[in-house]
């Protein structure tokens, strides 16, 4: 993987050379779904491999460590959100084009209407570009989530592992996993373990009252719906991935949104509230247990 790090390096100008561990991992992630196929892993576990799904959280760790790589303005993720999407989609027509051209019958990337034929394949590869010129819409929207953060850098870990939380529960859910097994993948739970993250470490951080706390304890609530509201959101774009984030059987589509987005403020605002209680109890804890085992002058 450093031997290949290192080449993709040689290739990017040094503003991007930031991406290129990201970027050999989304290419691991499609070839191996591929390899998996092709050796005839079934398809209930290879579609769990899912380069969709990868470049969602590689989009959400990216944004999280951009101002720690020089990107000072939000402008400069425009770049790397299309390398990001382009360069998934480009190995996914890789592996489409393969699949068609040996026949590959036991690989998803392409159909047997696509065996040999040139046309059908073109269809399918131009399906691909499109895709990519959304997927650098959602990447956009993901980086730039945690990215936004950076005014409170002790939110930004506890709220990169939100957002992914939230992509793996609803991946798997989509993938035919039950909703009582996905919940394994709870982002309430992790709220929760946050509360304790930001009592314990928000003194290195100059929050040394319950007040510095509160606006970091609501941000992390907020941010939490939020997460929550995208998974909604996307439910509702593309039906055919059944998750418990959204029910078409609640009414109209974008009356059950807007109801969702006004209890998402309400929703986030009583958590980080819960969070902000947490912290404060841990911050109190922490610094009465520095006190007493403070040396007597």
């Amino acid at each position: 993987m450093s031997l290949a790090s290192s080449k993709i390096a040689r290739l990017l100008p040094q503003s991007l050379r930031w991406l290129t561990a990201t970027l050999v991992f989304l290419a691991l992630v499609v070839v191996t779904r591929f390899v998996l196929e092709v050796v005839g892993v079934p398809p209930a576990v290879a579609h769990f491999v899912s380069g969709t799904a990868a470049v969602c959280l590689a989009a959400i760790y990216l944004g999280a460590v951009a101002p720690l790589r020089g990107v000072q303005k939000f402008t400069q993720l425009l770049l790397p959100a299309t390398l990001l999407a382009f360069w998934t989609q480009g190995w996914v027509i890789l592996a489409t084009i393969v699949a068609g051209v040996l026949r590959l019958e036991r690989s998803h990337f392409a159909g047997p209407e696509e065996y040999g034929n040139w046309a059908n394949l073109g269809k399918h590869v131009g399906g691909h570009l499109v895709a990519a010129i959304v997927f650098t819409i959602l990447v956009l929207i993901l980086m730039a989530s945690t990215y936004l953060l950076r005014r409170w850098p002790i939110t930004v870990g506890p709220a990169a592992v939100l957002g992914g939380l939230v992509i793996i529960r609803f991946w798997v859910e989509a993938m035919g996993v039950t909703p009582v097994r996905a919940a394994g993948w709870s982002s309430t739970v992790a709220l929760l373990i946050a509360g304790f993250y930001l009592g314990g470490l928000g003194s290195r951080f100059g929050l040394h009252s319950a007040p510095r706390l509160l606006m970091p304890a609501l941000v992390l609530g907020w941010t939490w719906r939020y997460w929550v509201f995208l998974a909604t959101l996307f439910g509702a774009a593309i039906p055919f991935y059944k998750t418990h984030f959204f029910d078409p059987s609640q009414g109209h589509v974008a009356a059950h949104l807007a109801r969702s987005a006004g209890g998402s403020v309400l929703e986030g605002f009583v958590a980080g509230l819960v969070v902000w209680g947490i912290a404060v109890w841990i911050s109190r804890a922490t610094r009465a247990t520095e006190e007493g085992n403070r040396p007597a002058d």
